[in-house]
């Protein structure tokens, strides 16, 4: 016991040695080594800025925000929550993909916009008259009820295009979505807007790019009131909060859903603007983004939501290859693809270069721990990348037959997001600075820029202005002024394709060389998401109402030159042109090495245990109090708890508190691949109250798509029974499975062994789905000693069971109008069983059925009701809340 505490403190200390911190008047930002501080420096400065501008409309503020910077992860993103306290943890600085928004001088001052948004409203808790909140201590007091998704994204995605000049409210992306979905009348509803389970395209696009449009329509013709007083009247509810609609009709005295509808009908007609200016398109070879074809032309490469697929030019022959994700597809020759994606090692994620051979779909790693994005192969099997980290300046990379090494170094303030070699060697990349994204070559060590400048072409229709008549409460915004020229490609030597969003959507350009002429080749409803060239032949992937659809390009070619200077629309509130080198103000900064102990008080309480019994007559309660550091790597859960039916102390009372380091003790804390608890104090076990100190280990982590948890404890306790005995207890649980939002297994398996004193059992599962999305077969096996899993009308106990089960889902789907409570599916599961007791040489057998209203409540909690009936050697029923 004395080596595991000693382990114990080693891993408490090593898991928190680095961090250190800045702190200014309203933010405290967290670093977890040396070399990003002036990094941090400069996020608390734009996070006062930021706050300049978002106090005012939010009210009064409680308490400083936390940023956490984590280097751990190389996915461009950052999330917000109130619990325990606002924070925010900020990931990779910059995007690695085909298409983004890199319309603002500082990504990181929009993404701190956005999320700053996020915990201004999250934690806006007025109430209509001034009425205060209720009170009572709980660990998620400081949140206020959720909105539906479109309000929350869309506010703070409305926030980030309102006080910068990039943002997803014009974006090109954003119309060209919605131009697909209007015209093939796939436009989602108010309630489909309005879950957080909806999962139909496009998926979790709906709630930021819808949901901004529909949040500036409300705000451009209601004004920022209405948006406060409907939070306000949402507040109300003491155990539940009414409706959104509801609340919006109560303060502003018109019904959400005609809201709703007037301002899909103004899409509409922007919609029909696009429509009549766009090219008839070629016939879809086949669904899918990211085109690219084979050097000799004769084969299509492809991604799509199930992974790496490959066909036939013509689409015939489509076969998958991989279940990945690349951030951007090449061929490296006839037999390999080449790209950088995603892998999550551990606690973080990972940005490599992987080659996938065509013929038998293996996948080998290149690269290892180098940050390596936007892969693209180059001259004699060499492989380039582009890294991008915080903290440090870009770089171009190459890998060559193992060897890793370093190209060249970007200068300051230019971040590199697009990366193509021409079969000569030539190397272009597109380059973010200043808030405008430009194609530039590489050459001779310096940047060459091509067509630098917007392009002269119009949009058929004008976009939604941010700072339109209510817009213009919020205070001074920047001009929409920005450009960006996106994903080069090239087209053999002497000719380089890129995307341009200068027609209101993403449309395609070509570039010839040395003379830098301009043709357009595309011009689309949807936008061009994907583009592949071959001895003068295009093929594109293009934005569609059900996805991404890719076919063969009729060009244009349209000759364009550049735009006249000040082009671009501004009205009065949005008159100012955000300075290209634009720097947050200086503040008062104080750095300095970091501590856990000042944030360490407890934040909350919560129920977590409750029996009651009629005969005889008990109840049980427990409480449990939380607390966590700001960097999440230390918590504990202080319990205090009484149940009757337990033995050893009066009353059967207990108290007992557990700490943790890297092992996520409380309701938030983080897990790592290697972490220490201790527990100690009186706590139940196996029916009465111990005594005790157990220290323990815990591990939670992933190897790519797999995961694993494992937690093992063990120490001396004593009790009023039998005295002085050794407690321990664990468990290791491995998979690589696919569940939806109500839990159910969707593919794959897991399996896990659990052990304590007088039991150690084992379960396994998989599942399989065919038939769409409707029909799925799982199984699984559970036995060993006192197994507590149910089968049939009781638990397994110990003896060893199979069961297998049909998953069949019906769409019966009912919703209130705008989402609050619904009905989204009913689940059948018919299922048998068979079960061998090996003690007693019994072989048991039995079948049941189960039935599951698939509901969400308040937008967003997914809840799978059900009761399951059957026979087992006697007919048997019960209420089950969700799936296995």
């Amino acid at each position: 016991m004395k080596r595991l505490v000693l382990l114990g403190w080693m891993l408490a200390v090593a898991l928190g040695a680095g961090w250190g911190q800045v702190t200014s008047e309203r933010v405290r930002v967290l670093y977890p080594r040396p070399e990003l501080a002036a990094y941090a420096e400069r996020v608390a400065r734009e996070a006062e800025a930021a706050l300049d501008l978002l106090e005012p409309l939010f009210g009064a503020r409680e308490g400083p925000v936390v940023l956490r910077i984590n280097d751990t992860v190389d996915v461009f993103n950052a999330y917000a929550t109130t619990v325990p306290r606002r924070t925010v943890e900020l990931l990779a600085p910059v995007p690695a993909g085909a298409v983004v928004d890199l319309r603002s001088p500082s990504v990181s001052y929009l993404l701190l916009v956005h999320e700053l948004t996020h915990t201004r409203q999250l934690s806006f808790r007025e109430r209509p008259g001034g009425q205060p909140p209720l009170r009572l201590g709980l660990a998620t007091e400081l949140s206020a009820p959720m909105p539906p998704a479109w309000f929350v994204e869309g506010l703070a995605t409305f926030m980030e295009s309102r006080f910068t000049p990039g943002g997803r409210l014009d974006w090109a992306f954003t119309q060209g979505l919605i131009n697909a979905l209007l015209e093939e009348d796939r436009f989602p509803d108010l309630a489909d807007m309005s879950l957080y389970t909806y999962d139909a395209w496009p998926r979790g696009l709906t709630r930021y790019l819808l949901g901004v449009r529909f949040v500036q329509d409300l705000i451009e013709r209601r004004g920022w009131d209405a948006v406060l007083n409907a939070l306000r009247e949402y507040n109300t509810g003491l155990v539940a909060p009414p409706s959104f609609a509801e609340a919006w009709r109560r303060a502003n005295g018109r019904a959400l859903a005609d809201e709703w509808h007037d301002w899909v009908e103004r899409e509409r007609r922007r919609t029909a603007a696009y429509a009549e200016a766009a090219l008839p398109r070629g016939e879809t070879v086949v669904s899918g983004r990211d085109p690219v074809l084979s050097p000799d032309g004769r084969r299509l490469a492809f991604v799509r939501r199930s992974g790496v697929w490959v066909a036939a030019r013509d689409g015939s022959g489509a076969r998958r290859l991989a279940p990945v994700h690349p951030q951007r597809l090449w061929w490296g020759d006839e037999s390999i693809l080449i790209y950088s994606r995603y892998f999550r090692e551990g606690d973080g994620v990972a940005s490599d270069v992987f080659a996938l051979d065509v013929a038998t779909g293996r996948e080998t790693r290149l690269t290892r721990g180098r940050h390596a994005r936007l892969a693209a192969p180059g001259p004699e099997g060499c492989v380039y990348f582009v890294r991008d980290r915080a903290g440090e300046a870009a770089a171009l990379g190459r890998w060559c037959a193992g060897r890793v090494e370093e190209v060249w170094r970007a200068p300051g303030g230019e971040h590199l997001v697009g990366l193509a070699l021409s079969p000569g060697g030539r190397v272009a990349l597109a380059v973010a600075h200043g808030g405008v994204v430009d194609v530039a070559l590489l050459e001779g060590g310096r940047l060459r820029y091509l067509a630098a400048g917007p392009l002269d072409v119009v949009p058929p229709a004008r976009a939604p202005d941010p700072c339109a008549g209510g817009g213009a409460e919020l205070g001074t915004g920047y001009r929409r002024d920005r450009y960006q020229h996106l994903q080069p490609t090239w087209d053999g030597d002497g000719a380089l394709l890129f995307l341009g969003d200068e027609g209101g959507v993403f449309d395609l350009y070509r570039m010839e060389m040395p003379e830098g002429r301009v043709t357009r080749l595309s011009a689309t409803l949807g936008g061009i998401v994907g583009a592949a060239a071959h001895q003068g032949a295009y093929v594109v992937a293009e934005l569609r109402g059900q996805g991404y659809g890719i076919y063969p390009l009729a060009p244009l070619g349209e000759p364009v030159r550049a735009a006249a200077p000040n082009a671009a629309p501004g009205g009065e509130a949005c008159s100012e042109t955000m300075p290209a080198n634009w720097r947050a103000p200086e503040r008062p900064l104080e750095r300095a090495s970091y501590r856990p102990w000042s944030s360490l008080k407890p934040y909350g309480w919560l129920p977590t245990n409750f029996s009651v019994a009629a005969n005889p007559p008990y109840l049980g309660l427990e409480l449990s109090v939380y607390g966590l550091d700001d960097s999440r790597v230390y918590s504990y859960r202080a319990a205090l708890g009484y149940d009757p039916t337990l033995a050893g102390t009066s009353y059967g009372a207990y108290a007992y508190v557990e700490a943790g380091a890297g092992a996520g003790v409380d309701l938030v804390g983080r897990t790592a691949p290697l972490g220490f608890t201790l527990r100690g104090g009186a706590w139940p076990s196996r029916g009465e109250v111990v005594f005790g100190v157990v220290p323990g280990l815990a591990s939670t982590g992933f190897w790519d798509r797999w995961n694993w948890r494992a937690r093992f404890e063990a120490g001396p306790v004593w009790s009023a029974a039998a005295g002085w005995r050794l407690s321990y207890g664990g468990f290791v649980r491995a998979g690589r499975e696919g569940r939806d939002a109500w839990g159910y297994l969707t593919g794959g398996g897991y399996g896990g062994v659990y052990g304590g004193p007088g039991s150690v059992w084992g379960l396994a599962g998989a599942a399989w789905k065919w038939g769409g999305r409707d029909l799925a077969l799982e199984a699984r096996f559970a036995g060993g000693t006192g197994t507590p899993v149910p089968v049939g009308a009781g638990a397994v106990g110990d003896a060893a069971a199979l069961e297998a089960r049909l998953r069949y889902w019906t769409l019966p789907r009912w919703r209130t109008p705008d989402g609050w409570l619904a009905l989204e599916r009913v689940t059948l599961a018919p299922g048998v069983h068979g079960r061998y007791d090996p003690a007693a040489g019994a072989l048991g057998y039995g079948a049941d059925l189960g039935i599951y209203a698939d509901t969400v409540l308040f937008y967003m909690v997914p809840l799978p009701l059900g009761v399951r009936a059957g026979w087992d050697g006697g007919w048997w029923w019960r209420l089950e809340l969700g799936p296995w």
